[in-house]
């Protein structure tokens, strides 16, 4: 089954920024102030956003971060999530460019995260008669990092990569996968993640590893729950998604006798209390009162994906 790389890289970005700063850029890392902040400026790539072939949306971010001696520097973070290179891959890395350069005048660095392998020099080159544009930027191969390199490093976007890797290599073969999901969960065990950290890798390297077993599912719960127990951090049963599967099930049961509606509702409240605890802690009672208030199941649905982006619980009370 292929992954949908598109929204897994973008939320791992988001919630792990610094962290993938630090290993695919960390020249500009060390000049960038974190301490002042950074901020995601989805609108106004929106404005000028770009489509792939057939109409396919692409995976970018685009942060505006202050460096170290108080200037601005806009960083244009392309995801290649394709298994091959699309030949106007580089065509769409300058129009983005110049579209962003026009319209706001800024300094921009671009950096593209390949997850196919690849030896290809990427750059941007155009020559009339004379008139002539090239145009370079970063790139950052994962097929091209060693597994001992990744199993060194600390850095958590390094367990990213090897379970990118790991898909790559073994997409139909269900039994490895599940096999190197349980190595990388060991390999979690041995650093020192926050909790957040933890939580935000275990999902990225579950579907990136996806395997239909439901007996495999388990186990891969049962062991990434254990090491949220070692710490006492709060859980739910079941992974995340799984968590409000389960949740929605129960609630379907118990819908047969109090209507299916009413069931589904019920399941996926509990799912959703189940993703606030995950992610911030015990609910506050406010927010538990104005989640039981909705009583439209599309708008349930749409509060539960607003959550994802939510950073904490200020953030989820205006989605309501």
């Amino acid at each position: 089954m292929p992954v949908h790389y598109d929204e897994l890289w973008k939320n791992i970005i988001e919630k792990l920024f610094p962290h993938f700063l630090s290993y695919f850029m960390p020249k500009l890392y060390a000049d960038v102030d974190l301490e002042y902040g950074y901020e995601f400026l989805d609108k106004e790539l929106q404005k000028i956003k770009l489509k792939g072939k057939k109409g396919k949306t692409l995976a970018d971010k685009l942060v505006k971060v202050h460096l170290k001696d108080g200037t601005e520097e806009w960083l244009l973070i392309h995801v290649e999530v394709q298994g091959k290179h699309e030949e106007d891959f580089d065509r769409r890395m300058f129009r983005y460019f110049y579209r962003l350069y026009d319209k706001h005048d800024v300094d921009i660095t671009a950096l593209a995260v390949l997850t196919y392998k690849t030896d290809r020099q990427y750059d941007f080159n155009y020559d009339v008669y004379g008139s002539k544009v090239t145009y370079s930027y970063n790139t950052a191969c994962i097929a091209g990092y060693s597994e001992e390199e990744l199993q060194c490093s600390q850095n958590p976007f390094a367990l990213i990569c090897l379970a990118v890797q790991y898909d790559n290599l073994y997409r139909d073969d269900e039994e490895q996968k599940f096999h190197l999901k349980r190595k990388l969960i060991k390999m979690l065990r041995e650093r020192a993640y926050t909790k957040e950290e933890i939580i935000e890798l275990l999902e990225f390297i579950d579907d990136a590893l996806f395997t239909t077993d439901t007996m495999k599912s388990q186990i891969f719960d049962e062991e990434a729950t254990s090491i949220l127990e070692e710490d006492k951090m709060a859980y739910v049963s079941g992974f995340r998604q799984r968590a409000i599967n389960q949740g929605r099930q129960e609630g379907l049961l118990e819908g047969l006798l109090e209507g299916e509606m009413k069931g589904e509702m019920k399941g996926l409240l509990e799912g959703i209390r189940g993703m606030l605890e995950i992610k911030f802690g015990s609910v506050p009672a406010e927010v538990q009162n104005k989640m039981q208030a909705i009583s439209d199941l599309a708008k349930l649905e749409s509060f539960k994906n607003g959550i994802k982006k939510a950073t904490d619980y200020e953030q989820v009370r205006k989605l309501l």
